[in-house]
């Protein structure tokens, strides 16, 4: 089937470490199974965000929360690099179609691939409700995969589980990447979806290795990545790095962390983030991709809980979908369990990397099986 055309749809441009290297993770997949692939340009302009946004009355915090990280940026040299970085990993590593910038302009690509797959991240969202990432603008009669995309919340609004409901029926091929989501859909849908791996556990650990470059920081190091700043979480990286006389490097992605000590790295991008996860001696981050790497390379984990479980916005599902896929669940730790960290057992890495592979196998061919059925159409 190396003779179809297969087109991918993802976030590319957010700015996120764990995004960029699921699309990655999912374009080399497939093309490494012999097919032409490209990933879809999608890189939506503020006239057409504003717009989807009203339309779809997503989350006005989320919203605005996007807008005060992207203006409370400063014009600075670190962070014109670390988007150069960005930029010149996905160029460099995934190919791509001409930019569309709003969903008319991305009618033109409907006709111009055999098969389209969505996936994976949070592109389903229904805070972030968004058509395109549904295939909005692919006829019927093509043939639509979604591989492990994220709900990120288990539920929505009457009108946006009926527009849910819709998009998903157009799929010949669903999967989701929580178990959450997969109940999510069959309340609505009343179908049963399968779970499947985020995309970067599609790779091995010797693949990603050859992402990482030489070692960045040659002291011994603790490797801090938080979305989210906690006074109490970064208490117990310090406590924890003191005791171990271990210096803490860290990618600020918030405001909080200026009087930590820590040494801040800010123009790191994808390549540098592996990097910086593959050498440390811990890993302590709230980032659910962070986890993932912290697991293929092999790295002590403290998985901390961004989100309290009884709000509607929590996206801890991932995180418990994860860990317990893993047996792991005893490194996540949240602010009434801290004291716990420091005297969690060793992760028995032999185990990780069995279940790991024995689910992304089971991934892998349920995305092969889709596309080989969806090339034969």
């Amino acid at each position: 089937m190396a003779d179809k055309k297969i087109a991918i749809m993802t976030w590319l441009y957010n700015g996120n470490y764990g995004t960029l290297l699921q699309a990655y993770a999912l374009h080399t997949f497939v093309k490494n199974e012999g097919y032409e692939v490209e990933n879809i340009n999608y890189r939506s302009s503020l006239k057409t965000k504003l717009k989807n946004w009203f339309i779809n009355r997503n989350s006005p915090a989320l919203f605005v929360g996007k807008f005060k990280e992207k203006f409370s940026k400063k014009d600075s040299d670190a962070n014109e690099k670390r988007n150069e970085n960005f930029s010149d990993f996905l160029n460099s590593n995934i190919k791509l179609t001409e930019l569309a910038s709003s969903p008319e302009e991305l009618v033109k690509f409907g006709n111009s691939f055999d098969v389209f797959i969505c996936g994976s991240d949070q592109i389903w969202s229904p805070y972030l409700m968004n058509p395109p990432y549904f295939f909005s603008f692919v006829p019927d009669n093509k043939p639509k995969i979604a591989y492990a995309p994220s709900f990120g919340v288990t539920s929505a609004s009457a009108k946006k589980e009926k527009m849910i409901c819709d998009f998903v029926k157009r799929f010949d091929y669903v999967s989701v990447r929580e178990k959450q989501g997969s109940d999510f859909l069959k309340k609505i849908t009343g179908n049963e979806y399968s779970v499947m791996v985020d995309p970067t556990m599609l790779l091995e650990r010797k693949d990603w290795e050859k992402c990482i470059g030489e070692r960045i920081e040659k002291e011994k190091y603790i490797f801090c990545y938080m979305l989210t700043y906690n006074a109490k979480y970064v208490n117990a990286v310090k406590e924890y790095a003191d005791k171990n006389k271990l210096k803490v490097i860290l990618i600020k992605n918030d405001t909080g962390f200026e009087n930590t000590g820590f040494t801040f790295v800010e123009d790191a991008g994808p390549q540098q983030w592996l990097n910086y996860i593959k050498f440390a001696e811990n890993v302590f981050t709230d980032s659910f991709h962070g986890a993932i790497f912290s697991v293929i390379f092999h790295k002590e984990l403290v998985l901390f809980k961004r989100f309290c479980d009884k709000s509607g916005a929590s996206q801890n599902s991932r995180i418990y979908t994860l860990t317990e896929m893993l047996d792991i669940k005893d490194r996540i730790a949240d602010e009434s369990s801290l004291e716990k960290i420091g005297n969690m057992k060793t992760i028995d890495f032999e185990k990780t990397d069995c279940i790991m592979q024995t689910n992304s196998k089971k991934s892998g061919d349920w995305l092969l099986n889709a596309l080989e059925k969806a090339c034969s159409k």
